[in-house]
């Protein structure tokens, strides 16, 4: 009996004129390799991608980054300073230090002389480098004209006449060839030249081969010898401001603000280092201010806190994220405040008018906190392969344009929260080429070299070429925040 059931298990009865079959079943099938080969999430294609990439740059240091990246991150608790003042009592309570506090006693402790000398000896070391490069390159230059006439002298006076007919041979080839060039170049113009003619290429790419090509040039940095000054900063945290954060290696959260009896929210939580882009502006009383990539609006509260600007405009692109500033400034700032603030929904790039003393460029780019934790809205999906790779050109637009915009004598910060040199030093780099080479407008990298002295107990930063990094390590869960600061010379 059970021979039977299990042998009815593998076959199935079949009816044909009358007649009962039986008939084995097939089990056997064909596995498809689109369907069955493993997947791999955009988060995952996001972690390959920063292990090829940042780990040649970062060495031993990027498995610590790696980890932090793929933890939970650690905020800070801005203050409302239009809310009511209990918040601070209420968050040191909770063991929370006002690093904005410890940023200004470190500040005040800095001598000045010594910064000063030591930031005029890196403004002028690239200029040094330049300079001994081109005597340099001037130098063999010389030299090999000196021996190029050395060996005719010798030639002519008592060489071989073997010498001197390859060399005769040598300038008619060369006649020859320019013959045989213009003659083809007048073919084509002509169109009398075969179309089916052509030199085979040595080597063929495919496609994707061409695809990652142009990845590995997006996503690498290579510093050329561009002629920029480099002149001192003197960096002043407003005394308004207040931010709390817990201990190195101190692991919390802060809890949910509350609402005061107006409805406004006691502190704001964010990435502390997000507070830095806002510290390096150096904001003076009266001063307008242009926040070109405004959205979600952390930067543009900080600014708010401040206390000290006359006007800010914030813009932004995207209609959802602009709904999002609009929920923060309503449950932050109240309505008396928000008339000095202005919401635009515009395209960065086209700005142009040079009428304001700050601007603050926080560019769109590859979100790496985000990217290797969450799927949703990943910029390493397959789909937006080709928005990654036009990140950087980009992100220089959006930086030119926050050039234009700036007054003369005034200041321009570009930030983003990337660990990627190209994003980073790379469209420095860049656009300030551009403008050398194509205008006329004169600027200067300014050192943010104290920012990194005077919030070095809160931070893990690296020193860039022209800017500061922060790089996240659980110790101190920060990041990234690259910040770097543009003067406009005239």
């Amino acid at each position: 009996m059970n021979n039977f059931v299990t042998y009815s298990r593998m076959c199935y009865f079949r009816k044909l004129s009358g007649h009962i079959s039986w008939h084995q079943r097939r089990y056997r099938y064909k596995k498809k390799w689109a369907v069955n080969r493993p997947h791999r999430t955009p988060s995952q294609l996001a972690l390959d991608h920063f292990d090829m990439f940042y780990q040649p740059v970062f060495g031993q240091k990027w498995p610590s980054i790696r980890i932090a990246l793929l933890t939970s991150q650690k905020y800070c608790a801005l203050v409302n300073n239009f809310a009511e003042s209990e918040t601070v009592l209420k968050l040191q309570q909770l063991g929370a230090v006002n690093m904005a506090d410890l940023a200004r006693k470190r500040a005040g402790n800095i001598s000045k002389s010594s910064k000063k000398t030591k930031l005029k000896e890196k403004g002028s070391s690239l200029k040094d480098e330049m300079s001994g490069a081109q005597t340099d390159q001037f130098n063999e230059h010389s030299l090999e004209n000196q021996n190029w006439h050395k060996n005719d002298n010798l030639a002519n006076d008592g060489g071989s006449r073997e010498h001197a007919e390859n060399e005769n041979k040598g300038k008619l080839d060369d006649e020859h060839f320019a013959t045989n060039r213009k003659e083809t170049e007048r073919d084509l113009l002509s169109g009398d030249s075969d179309l089916f003619t052509f030199v085979p290429a040595e080597t063929v790419y495919s496609e994707p081969e061409l695809l990652q090509q142009e990845e590995i040039k997006q996503s690498t940095f290579t510093p050329n010898d561009v002629p920029i000054d480099v002149i001192p900063d003197k960096i002043v945290v407003p005394t308004n401001l207040q931010v709390f954060v817990y201990p190195k290696g101190e692991i919390k959260d802060f809890p949910t603000p509350q609402s005061d009896k107006a409805g406004l929210l006691g502190y704001y939580l964010m990435d502390a280092a997000s507070i830095l882009p806002v510290i390096a502006l150096n904001l003076e009383p009266g001063d307008s201010v242009l926040d070109l990539c405004a959205a979600p609006g952390g930067k543009s509260l900080t600014i708010l806190q401040t206390l000290l600007t006359e006007q800010i405009l914030c813009n932004d692109q995207s209609y959802s994220r602009l709904q999002r500033l609009r929920d923060i400034l309503k449950w932050y700032v109240p309505s008396a405040v928000q008339t000095d603030l202005q919401i635009c929904r515009r395209n960065g790039t086209n700005y142009t008018d040079p009428s304001f003393s700050k601007v603050l460029v926080d560019v769109p780019c590859s979100t790496d906190r985000h990217v290797v934790t969450a799927d949703d809205n990943n910029l390493f999906k397959p789909g937006r392969f080709s928005e990654r790779l036009q990140l950087p050109n980009l992100q220089s637009k959006l930086l030119l344009a926050g050039i234009r915009s700036c007054k003369p004598e005034d200041s321009i910060v570009y930030s983003t929260c990337t660990l990627s040199p190209a994003q980073n030093d790379g469209v420095i780099q860049a656009t300030m080429e551009h403008i050398w080479k194509e205008t006329g407008v004169s600027l200067a990298v300014q050192d943010l070299s104290p920012l990194r002295l005077i919030f070095r107990d809160i931070f893990n930063f690296v020193d860039c070429r022209y800017g500061q990094l922060v790089i996240p390590s659980l110790m101190s869960n920060f990041g990234p925040m690259y910040i770097c600061k543009i003067k406009k010379m005239n």
